[in-house]
């Protein structure tokens, strides 16, 4: 759920107009947690966690008919619940969100982004991108993965950025679902203030208690809250100075500290990547096709263990009703079926499954189509499809990655800046976060030989690091570049 400034003058209204802030949490918390936006955040991780709604299904269970006298001389019909326990209960999970999730996640960041500063002062330039480098450390792209991965099950997800006890910037990945990002009112594109609360486990008195935690953030200070036993909110006794600022520094004389000032970042030091423009999660277009296909494949493995070869027609044995044969040809594999004159016949079991295979294409095939991804089939591509035949197949995931990369550029420029900006005030430097350039490298599936020989026919008309940087086989042109004597 996202707030305006006026949807929490609105909340702050709402709660008894008392102007109470331990109502106004308790209200926006309710109103955040019973969201929809919520509900489809909790199926987006359920389903990449392959929790898919096929596994709430008992196939023994089902419905069957039964026409009784209704007493006054007619007969009504009843539908009545059945448990076979003699029915296979299996349960087939196909990971189509995950896989689709993975998929674009890799397109975009199967590559580390590239970072270049853009300087007159190339000395200055190139030593702004090794304090980046350094910085930024070997996780860098493991977050930003994590990041994406959870605005594509979320509709969108939060970075932060924050000072560990050591006094060294960090930034980690905390989940959307805990967050209720408040813009402003004007334009809703400015984030004034967030709200993050989350569940903790209170010891007291050798009893365990689950309590919430609230932390309501500004663009200068945060404000920490903790329920009490009667549920109200109430400032956590446990930190220092409450509110407190968004970090200390602390500086120190013959390794005591001597003097302690606050400091803000001038913004709230959360950085928010939605999805897309709606902030919708890649789950929504394509849960009802994945929820079918998976209960037809889940029904054909169930039918096939319980198929048997030869089951039992008997005629001329009354007294049954409608339920009960049912009953008999489910659990025993015989029907009894009324005539005049009796007979046992055998009969060959018979599934079908054309039909079903054919639906489970279709489907398959809107998937991939309404979930803009790639499904590479190599029996109608041929074993070495041609670069244009491949990079049409990328069409659908270029737009739906499109959508998300431009935001994601951004949210990679907002934590440079941060991390300039500590930089500049450990050290009196002046570097500019606005020097750096962020570029994206697509990872898609090449015919390398196609590629090699575009690169060879245009060795007269580019440069040799803009070749090397084309080259399939070349990872960092650094090295290459100057192995080859340049």
């Amino acid at each position: 759920m996202f707030l305006t400034e006026n949807d929490l003058i609105n909340a702050k209204i709402t709660a008894d107009s008392a102007l109470n802030e331990s109502e106004i949490l308790k209200y926006v918390i309710k109103e955040d947690l019973d969201s929809l936006s919520k509900r489809k955040m909790a199926e987006g991780e359920k389903y990449y966690a392959y929790e898919h709604d096929i596994l709430k299904k008992d196939f023994r269970q089902s419905r069957i008919s039964e026409t009784k006298d209704d007493g006054e001389g007619g007969e009504k019909e009843e539908i009545k619940n059945f448990f076979n326990p003699n029915r296979s209960n299996f349960h087939t999970i196909n990971g189509f969100h995950r896989m689709l999730v993975d998929q674009k996640v890799s397109y975009l960041l199967g590559r580390k982004p590239v970072i270049k500063a853009v300087s007159e002062d190339r000395k200055k330039g190139d030593e702004l991108e090794k304090v980046i480098e350094r910085k930024c450390g070997e996780d860098f792209n493991s977050v930003l993965q994590e990041l994406v991965i959870g605005a594509s099950n979320k509709g969108f997800e939060t970075l932060h950025v924050y000072y560990d006890e050591k006094g060294k910037l960090k930034f980690t990945v905390v989940p959307a679902e805990e967050v209720i990002p408040i813009y402003d009112s004007r334009y809703e594109n400015e984030l004034e203030q967030l709200i993050r609360y989350y569940d903790t486990v209170i010891i007291r008195n050798g009893q365990k208690y689950i309590r919430k935690r609230v932390e309501w953030w500004t663009k200068d200070d945060v404000t920490y809250y903790v329920e009490d036993n009667s549920r109200n909110f109430i400032l956590d006794r446990s930190i220092g100075a409450n509110p407190c600022p968004h970090w200390w520094g602390i500086y120190t004389e013959d390794g005591y500290e001597k003097t302690r000032e606050a400091h803000g970042w001038g913004r709230v030091p959360f950085i928010i990547l939605k999805n897309n423009l709606r902030g919708t999660t890649d789950l929504e277009g394509i849960k009802n096709l994945i929820d079918a296909y998976d209960l037809i494949s889940s029904e054909g493995v169930n039918n096939l263990n319980d198929l048997v070869d030869l089951y039992w027609v008997i005629q001329g044995y009354g007294g049954e009703t409608a339920a009960a044969i049912a009953k008999k040809l489910q659990i025993n594999k015989a029907v009894h079926i009324s005539d005049s004159g009796g007979a046992v016949e055998a009969k060959q079991t018979e599934l079908s499954m054309d039909g079903r295979l054919q639906f489970m294409k279709m489907l398959r095939r809107d998937i991939f189509q309404f979930g803009q991804g790639v499904d590479i089939d190599l029996d109608r591509l041929g074993n070495s499809p041609s670069g244009v035949s491949l990079r049409y197949q990328y069409t659908l995931l270029d737009l739906k990655a499109d959508s998300v990369a431009s935001r994601l550029k951004k949210a990679i420029k907002e934590l440079l800046r941060y991390i300039v900006e500590d930089y500049n005030n450990e050290n009196g430097t002046d570097f500019d976060s606005n020097d750096l350039r962020v570029s994206l490298k697509k990872n898609m599936i090449t015919n390398d030989y196609e590629t090699v020989q575009m690169i060879n026919m245009s060795s007269d008309l580019l440069s040799k690091e803009t070749l090397l940087s084309k080259h399939p086989f070349v990872e960092e042109i650094g090295s290459e570049k100057y192995e080859s004597g340049e």
